[in-house]
């Protein structure tokens, strides 16, 4: 180049008119290399689809890996139990208790004067003033047992109503008798007990026939439908926990 020429002037950079810049050796070195035309739409084809890691929402640094664990479910309550419980205590300790304390409630009155042994008609008879709905026990000494008949009347008014009894008693004195007769007044008045082939009949009494009678039968009844229902309870509660369990 001589002094006073103009330096070469540089080429003029083509345009692109929207289409991408030659690429390889041909290129400008001075402009960064352009991709070829497709290549970044095939790279992204390449990729399988779901491979796009967007942001995790909820994670939180040093949470344990793995699913959460699901809530329990909440327990079950089990029908029936309540049921099978109030059958069960009716039917082993209400019904028991009813039935042999009403017994032993009838028979307390006579226990008591069991202890103490009879009272002794001397001479083989007597009187003995009895109130209405009462009753009186005869007995006969065991030894005299097979000999021994008695009866018993109504004096001065009133009635009475006998039954044959039998069945052998030791009394708390230790003296054996043998029961033969059950007299009931149906009104105030005066028993007259005879009693033939024995010399010392005696009698337990008088006892009222609602004290006797009542609790003989209320405790049984009462024993008797409490364990009916302690039985249909214990049904109902079986069933209704079998149904709880399975549904």
């Amino acid at each position: 180049m001589s002094d006073g020429e103009s330096p070469t002037p540089s080429p003029r950079k083509r345009p692109s008119y929207g289409l991408p810049g030659p690429s390889g050796p041909s290129a400008d070195p001075g402009l960064p290399a352009q991709p070829e035309p497709g290549s970044q739409w095939a790279q992204d084809r390449s990729e399988p689809f779901g491979s796009f890691s967007g942001p995790s929402f909820g994670s939180s640094a040093g949470s344990p890996a793995g699913p959460a664990p699901s809530p329990q479910a909440p327990r079950r309550k089990q029908r029936g139990l309540l049921p099978l419980i109030i059958g069960i205590v009716l039917l082993v300790v209400v019904a028991p208790v009813a039935f042999i304390g009403g017994i032993f409630w009838s028979m307390s009155s006579v226990m008591e004067d069991a202890v103490a042994g009879p009272t002794v008609l001397e001479g083989g008879s007597g009187e003995v003033e009895v109130a209405a709905n009462e009753m009186l026990l005869l007995y006969v000494p065991a030894a005299d047992a097979e000999a021994a008949e008695c009866s018993a009347e109504a004096v001065g008014g009133g009635s009475v109503s006998t039954v044959r009894t039998s069945g052998t008693t030791q009394f708390g004195d230790g003296t054996e008798y043998e029961q033969t007769l059950g007299v009931a007044a149906l009104e105030d008045t005066t028993v007259a007990v005879t009693c033939s082939g024995t010399e010392a009949p005696a009698y337990l009494g008088p006892y009222s026939l609602l004290g006797v009678a009542a609790p003989l039968l209320i405790g049984p009844i009462i024993g008797v439908v409490a364990g009916l229902i302690g039985l249909v309870l214990i049904i109902i509660g079986i069933v209704l926990l079998v149904r709880s369990r399975s549904s």
